[in-house]
C-alpha cells in the first residue's frame, strides 16, 4: 500500500510537470502555422454519441491548469480530391497519454493527405488518468466503427510519441481478433483491415512502476503485452512497420530497439533516423510532426505513404 502510495506520487508529478512544460513549445508552433489548402475538412465530428462515459479512473490532466489537454472525443477527416471512398489513415497524437489534442498534428495530416491522395481522420481521445489504456483503446475503436459508417474499412495508422504505441498496438488489434478479445475489445461489428503502421518518434516500452506506465492497468486486466508491443507483436502479427526517428530523439534508442526486435521476429520493417545537418534544423522528438515542410519531414511523409502502397 505505502509502495503504491508512493508510485502514484511520483507518476503523478511527472504527470503535472510534463503536461505544464509541453504548451511552451506547442503553442508558438501552432500560432506560426499555416496550413496548405486544396482539402475537404469536416471538422471536431463526434464519434462515440450515445455511448456511455465511464466514470473517470482519476482526475483529468485538464483540471490541473493544463492546455492544449483535449478528452472530447472527436475527430476531424481531411479529404483530398478523387482520394478512395474505403482507404483512410487514422493519426493518434502523442503527449505522454496525458497531454494533446488533434490540432498538434493537424498540419501533418493534411500534408499527408494531400500528397498521398488518401483521407486522413485525425481524433482525439480520452487521457490517462481520466481513463486507462482499455479505455484509450476503446475510444480508437469508437473512432474506427464511426469511420466505418462512413464506408472505410482500410485503415493506415500513424502516430508520433505515445501516438506511436497507440498506432502500433491499434494495427495489431485490427488485424486480430483474438488481440481484441484478450484486450476486452469485444463486439466489434466490422470488418476491417490494416495494411500498415507508421509511428513517428513511437514510444513502444513502459512499466508499471513509473509514469506513464503506471496508468496503463490499475485493475490487471490486460496482457502483459501492453509494457512491450514488440511482445505483443510477436503473439498477434503485426502488419509491416515504418519507423521513423532523429539523432536527437529521446527515444532514439527505443526506435533502434524496436527496429531489430521487429526484425527478429519476422515483421515488415522499414527505419529512418534523420540526421541534424544544421544547428536551426534539429532533428528533435517528433520532428516530422512539428515540421512537416522540413526535408526530413517530407520523408517521413514518403515513407508513410511507400508504408501504405507497398
Amino acid at each position: 500500500m505505502l509502495l503504491n502510495s508512493i508510485l502514484s506520487n511520483a507518476a503523478n508529478h511527472a504527470r503535472l510537470e510534463f503536461v505544464r512544460n509541453c504548451p511552451q513549445f506547442d503553442i508558438p508552433r501552432l500560432e506560426a502555422t499555416v496550413y496548405p489548402e486544396g482539402l475537404t475538412i469536416e471538422q471536431d465530428l463526434p464519434y462515440a454519441a450515445g455511448k456511455a462515459l465511464p466514470a473517470p479512473l482519476a482526475q483529468d490532466a485538464a483540471a490541473d491548469g493544463a492546455t492544449l489537454c483535449c478528452s472530447d472525443r472527436n475527430l476531424d477527416i481531411y479529404t483530398p480530391e478523387n482520394a478512395k471512398p474505403n482507404e483512410i489513415f487514422l493519426m493518434i497524437h502523442g503527449g505522454a497519454f496525458v497531454y494533446g489534442c488533434k490540432e498538434l498534428n493537424k498540419e501533418f495530416c493534411m500534408h499527408l493527405a494531400l500528397k498521398s491522395g488518401i483521407a486522413v481522420a485525425n481524433m482525439n481521445y480520452r487521457l490517462m488518468p481520466s481513463t486507462d489504456l482499455q479505455g484509450v483503446l476503446q475510444d480508437i475503436f469508437y473512432a474506427i466503427g464511426f469511420l466505418c459508417e462512413k464506408g472505410f474499412d482500410t485503415f493506415h495508422t500513424v502516430g508520433d510519441s505515445a501516438g506511436g504505441y497507440l498506432c502500433l498496438i491499434t494495427a495489431i488489434l485490427i488485424n486480430s481478433p483474438k488481440a481484441r478479445e484478450d484486450f476486452g475489445l469485444k463486439g466489434f461489428p466490422y470488418q476491417i483491415k490494416c495494411p500498415s503502421t507508421s509511428p513517428i518518434c513511437g514510444d513502444h516500452v513502459e512499466t508499471p512502476l513509473q509514469f506513464a506506465g503506471f496508468y496503463f492497468d490499475p485493475d490487471k486486466k490486460l496482457p502483459k503485452c501492453i509494457y512491450d508491443l514488440a511482445d505483443a507483436a510477436k503473439i498477434y502479427g503485426c502488419p509491416p512497420v515504418v519507423l521513423t526517428t532523429g539523432d536527437q530523439d529521446m527515444m532514439l534508442k527505443q526506435n533502434e530497439q524496436l527496429y531489430k526486435k521487429l526484425q527478429a521476429i519476422g515483421v515488415p520493417v522499414d527505419y529512418y533516423c534523420a540526421i541534424t545537418e544544421e544547428p536551426d534544423r534539429p532533428m528533435h522528438h517528433v520532428y516530422a510532426i512539428a515540421h512537416p515542410t522540413w526535408p526530413e519531414g517530407i520523408k517521413t511523409i514518403d515513407m508513410t505513404i511507400a508504408n501504405a502502397k507497398r
